[in-house]
């Protein structure tokens, strides 16, 4: 979120495991934007269906229902004269559109400042007969100078992962932790979850340094203490990867 109010930073891509806060994210970043930064938003998901459901659940009910600075900024739908429709809301000096990959209508109507594009391992290689959807997507950006366009996925199959070739162009940041028995830092790797092969439910992390166990508590307050280091040089592009082996549930 923090790479995403850089000026420095043009596109954010984030290829990150289930259930990590990747929509709770976008969520953040389309409020601070209707708060504090007004600007044309695209929010992409994989199908128009999902694009209502995201709106409905997440944007309606929950982004501007519970958030007590967002109240009132975009008008209920329902209103009469509100101007508003599930897929499209509009709030002082800006608006909010949402759109399915599988749309290329909705991708090519209006110049666009940020584009939102959530889960893009799951959307279609082409927008029926118009090409790549993202590509469609970011073209409506170009005409900013302080366009933002983020990419968020959970990736799918090693070497046909949109996320994960997005990811290779930008300097990969990974999230290192403290051992909290050598203090050292480093990636959660699936390789040092080990458990003996009668005894699964006593699988446990061991330290890629030192070799001592954690306990799950450790490693929870080893994430707390975590930061992100970035492994190749930037030019512009942020990368961040995350697993699974870092969620709280």
């Amino acid at each position: 979120m923090d790479a995403c109010s850089d000026p420095a930073i043009k596109q954010v891509v984030v290829m990150a495991g289930a259930q990590l806060g990747k929509s709770e994210a976008l969520l953040n970043i389309i409020g601070y934007h209707i708060e504090y930064d007004p600007s044309p938003i695209l929010m992409m998901q994989p199908t128009v269906e999902m694009a209502q459901s995201f709106s409905k659940d997440r944007i309606t009910s929950g982004l501007l229902a519970t958030t007590p600075s967002l109240k009132g900024k975009v008008k209920d739908p329902r209103a009469r004269d509100s101007g508003n429709t599930t897929l499209h809301k509009t709030f002082p000096a800006g608006a909010l559109s949402m759109v399915g990959a599988n749309s290329p209508a909705g991708l090519a109507s209006r110049p666009i400042r940020v584009v939102l594009c959530d889960e893009v391992d799951r959307y279609p290689l082409s927008a029926g007969e118009e090409g790549d959807p993202i590509a469609l997507a970011t073209k409506r950006a170009l005409t900013f100078w302080n366009r933002k366009i983020v990419l968020v996925s959970t990736p799918t199959d090693r070497g046909a992962s949109r996320i994960e070739a997005a990811y290779e162009e930008t300097d990969q940041r990974k999230f290192h932790v403290p051992c909290p028995h050598c203090e050292e830092y480093q990636e959660l790797k699936w390789a040092n979850v080990q458990w003996e092969a009668a005894s699964p439910e006593n699988a446990a992390y061991y330290c890629n340094e030192c070799g001592a166990e954690w306990t799950d508590a450790q490693r929870h307050k080893s994430v707390s203490l975590g930061r992100w280091e970035a492994s190749k040089e930037f030019k512009g592009v942020a990368g961040f990867h995350i697993s699974a082996l870092y969620s709280p549930w």
